[in-house]
């Protein structure tokens, strides 16, 4: 079947299991030829007529290679399909002629017969016709065949193009909605540097440290486009401890991650813009100590996460402020679609003066 396949698309298809055009073609004459044998019981005490037969059969076989070679500089685009057809029966008639000359040329040779006689009652039109209602429909359904296969590995070929181009496609957006994250986080972060370079120089350096951990961690999951979440977990408590050298007591942090929620995997870097939001806004609307909590765990086999803080919640329009880019909760949702198309939910409550944002992905753990 790799009959129009070239390069590597011919080898990509070899490599899913498809046989070979010279596999099928042969195959399926031999096949052909055996069962043309079994039911004409006539032949089978005669070897002279055994092997003719075979010979005849065999000499479509090499016509049908010469079809091939026909119809692979046959461009059928943008072709009707009158015209494709139209094309199939002239090509078709052709062969079976072709057959029927090359076969009983091979019968008069192998069997010796009166030449002239033989030849005759071959050339009458009465035996030709005959012979044509035997050999026009094999050669005629060969060529459909042919062009039905042919037809289905371009179409699947297509559809393998136009899926690969979507993904390449989606994994350019994530890789952007990926990294408007790091440098808004980095943004905020040497915000708070500088404001410590001025206040306390040895909690600048411990900043600093902190902040080579995070990026440490953002250099090994560059490459990945889903981390456990414990690894993303890890990172945040690198960014709590940052900001905890900040905002001292004026801020909390509670975190509570189901052992079971600890390996399931999720898009990087998909919890920092909720913390950090959370962060912004809550020390804009709270009373404080700010209360800052991040807890995920695992129930009928989804996750299910929760970033809450204490304070108001803050309207989308009114988030795009001086210090901040407005992108952070939008970047989340862009990356839940196109990780989790229909398999997951965001969802944003203000209650019991918390503001709670849950997202729930519904994916079971192999």
């Amino acid at each position: 079947m790799r009959f129009f396949i070239k390069g590597q698309s011919r080898e990509a298809m070899i490599r899913r299991g498809y046989p070979s055009f010279w596999m099928v073609n042969t195959v399926g004459w031999i096949l052909f030829i055996l069962m043309d044998t079994i039911l004409s019981p006539e032949i089978w005490n005669s070897p002279y007529r055994m092997l003719t037969n075979g010979l005849e059969w065999t000499m479509g076989y090499f016509i049908t290679i010469g079809l091939r070679a026909i119809y692979k500089e046959f461009s059928y685009e943008k072709k009707s399909y009158l015209s494709i057809l139209f094309t199939l029966l002239i090509c078709s008639q052709l062969a079976a002629f072709l057959l029927y000359i090359t076969s009983h040329a091979m019968y008069l040779i192998i069997e010796h017969p009166d030449f002239y006689k033989t030849m005759k009652i071959f050339m009458s039109f009465r035996y030709l016709s005959w012979k044509q209602t035997q050999l026009m429909p094999l050669m005629t359904t060969w060529s459909l065949l042919y062009f039905g296969i042919k037809l289905w590995l371009d179409l699947t070929k297509e559809r393998e193009r136009a899926e690969k181009a979507d993904l390449l496609a989606q994994s350019a957006q994530l890789q952007m909605l990926r990294y408007q994250v790091n440098p808004h986080f980095l943004f905020n972060s040497f915000s708070s540097l500088r404001a410590l370079i001025r206040s306390d120089k040895t909690k600048a350096e411990e900043m600093v440290s902190k902040l080579s951990e995070f990026y440490r961690y953002t250099l090994v999951t560059r490459n990945n486009s889903e981390v456990p979440l414990i690894e993303e977990t890890d990172a945040i408590m690198h960014y709590f401890d940052i900001e905890k050298i900040r905002f001292g007591d004026k801020i909390e942090f509670s975190v509570d991650i189901d052992p079971l929620a600890e390996e399931y995997p999720i898009p990087c870097f998909l919890l920092h813009p909720l913390v950090e939001n959370a962060i912004k806004y809550g020390m804009k609307t709270s009373e404080l100590p700010l209360q800052v909590k991040l807890k995920a765990e695992v129930r009928d086999h989804h996750l299910h996460i929760c970033v809450a803080n204490s304070g108001k919640w803050v309207e989308a329009e009114k988030s795009a402020d001086a210090h901040g880019t407005g992108t952070g909760l939008t970047n989340v949702k862009s990356r839940l679609d196109y990780s989790y198309p229909g398999t997951h939910s965001f969802e944003v409550k203000e209650e019991d003066g918390l503001v709670k944002i849950f997202v729930e992905i519904f994916r079971e753990l192999k």
